[in-house]
């Protein structure tokens, strides 16, 4: 199975339908059963198409673009977390290949979309190889925050259902492994597992290159986007993607992708 997590930065880049084109040609290429999208943003004021997805949502452009290199089918998910930049619908979303159930959550304490700290968490599960796994996109606030803890926020998804689950918490979780190794040390304190330490190969696992909007002050190479799980499980490899060597750059964010095997 091949997992796939990147934060968009949606309508924030340069250049924005070339790099979906990218985005959409990597799919196709990699065949991966899931994907986890954040920063998957929307105008407030363009037309709603369907439930509440506007007409120039990045996923439904993203869609369209996917046509081009493949027939495989993806079935989707996106919700709402909350207004961003004043003018987006800043929302998350799940893809998969798979016949899923979904699920949206608030795990923070704020869930006003006025607030950048109401962050949406959505969700796909399915049964695979006999096997009940559910997989989680996040998008973490900023160890900044005043008003949200980013250990009780990740905690409020580990905990979303029972541990008899394989589970996959995938997304930017806003905490640098690179210069806060205490930080990072914490979640997998949670009980939790970095797909990247369990890997037979991987790279640097760097994620970010430079500094972005919340680490201005950081300007060096950042590991921020993870995928973790919470049991030991086989990891074929974890590599980046989108970083300007596997695939043009597509975001402020590189992607991080994962082959594991379910038993």
């Amino acid at each position: 199975m091949k997992l796939l997590t990147l934060n968009v930065h949606a309508w924030l880049e340069d250049n924005q339908l070339e790099k979906i084109d990218t985005l959409a040609r990597a799919i196709a290429d990699n065949d991966y059963d899931v994907i986890a999208l954040q920063e998957v943003n929307q105008t407030i004021t363009a037309e709603i198409v369907e439930n509440n997805l506007k007409k120039d949502n990045y996923l439904f452009v993203l869609l369209e673009f996917l046509k081009k290199y493949t027939d495989t089918t993806y079935k989707y998910f996106w919700s709402n977390s909350h207004i961003g930049y004043d003018k987006y619908d800043e929302g998350i979303a799940i893809l998969t290949k798979h016949n899923a159930s979904y699920d949206e959550f608030y795990c923070t304490k704020i869930t006003d979309i006025n607030s950048i700290e109401a962050r949406k968490i959505v969700s796909a599960s399915f049964s695979y190889e006999g096997e009940s796994v559910e997989f989680y996109s996040c998008h973490i606030n900023l160890p900044t925050s005043k008003k949200e803890n980013q250990l009780d926020n990740i905690t409020n998804i580990i905990s979303r259902t029972t541990d008899n689950k394989l589970k996959f918490f995938m997304g930017d979780f806003n905490t640098d492994a690179l210069s806060n190794k205490q930080a990072y040390t914490n979640i997998l304190n949670l009980g939790i597992y970095d797909t990247y330490n369990l890997a037979e190969e991987k790279c640097s696992g760097v994620t970010v290159g430079h500094n972005i909007d919340g680490w201005k002050d950081s300007k060096g190479e950042k590991r921020l986007d993870y995928i973790f799980t919470n049991r030991l499980i086989d990891v074929e490899y974890s590599k980046v993607i989108f970083n300007g060597y596997n695939y043009n750059v597509v975001s402020d964010h590189y992607g991080l992708e994962i082959r594991i095997k379910i038993k």
